[in-house]
C-alpha cells in the first residue's frame, strides 16, 4: 500500500524498524525481580536515566536469552509496571531497549517508557523509536542519544 512506510534495516539482523517505528515491546527479561538492564554511562550533567530491555515476541527473547550468561526469566510487559515506572522519579529519561539480540550490541534503539504506554492503550503494534544507544568499548557502557542526534536508517524498496 502507498500509505505504509519503507522498511528500514536492523543491521545486521532482520528489519524490524519501520522509518522510524519497531515492533511495540510485550516481554521484559528478569534476574530475581528486577528488569534486565544495559549498562548506561551518565554524565553529571545528563537527566538520569533508567533504561530496561524490551521484546516484541518470543523468538527475540529467546535469541537474547542465548547469548547471555545470566539466568534470566521472561514476563509480561504490563500497563501497570509502565504506568509506576513513569510516575516514579519524573525528571528521569525512562527508555525500552527495542528487541536487542545481546547486552554488548554495538547499537542498540529504543523508545521512552511513555511512547510503549501510549503503544499498549491504542493496541498498536508499532511503537516510536525516539533515542538510540552506543557501546562504548572500553568502558562497556552505553552512551543515550536522543532521536534529533542521527538519522534512522532506511532502506528503499
Amino acid at each position: 500500500m502507498a500509505d505504509e512506510p519503507q522498511q528500514a534495516s536492523r543491521w545486521p539482523k532482520e528489519a524490524i524498524m519501520v522509518d522510524g517505528f519497531a515492533k511495540t515491546p510485550r516481554y521484559v527479561l528478569r534476574e530475581g525481580s528486577n528488569p534486565t538492564c544495559p549498562c548506561v554511562s551518565q554524565a553529571s550533567s545528563d537527566v538520569p536515566a533508567t533504561v530496561i530491555f524490551g521484546f516484541s515476541d518470543k523468538p527475540e527473547y529467546d535469541e537474547f536469552l542465548s547469548s547471555s550468561e545470566l539466568s534470566l526469566t521472561p514476563y509480561p510487559l504490563v500497563k501497570g509496571f509502565l504506568k509506576n515506572q513513569i510516575e516514579q522519579d519524573i525528571d528521569s529519561l525512562k527508555l525500552v531497549v527495542l528487541d536487542a539480540v545481546s547486552s554488548t550490541e554495538p547499537i542498540l534503539f529504543a523508545a521512552t517508557l511513555q511512547s510503549v504506554l501510549e503503544s499498549f492503550q491504542s493496541s498498536s503494534e508499532n511503537v516510536a523509536i525516539s533515542h538510540r544507544l552506543i557501546l562504548d568499548e572500553s568502558t562497556h557502557e552505553y552512551r543515550i542519544e536522543a532521536a534529533s542526534a542521527y538519522a534512522l536508517p532506511k532502506i528503499t524498496p
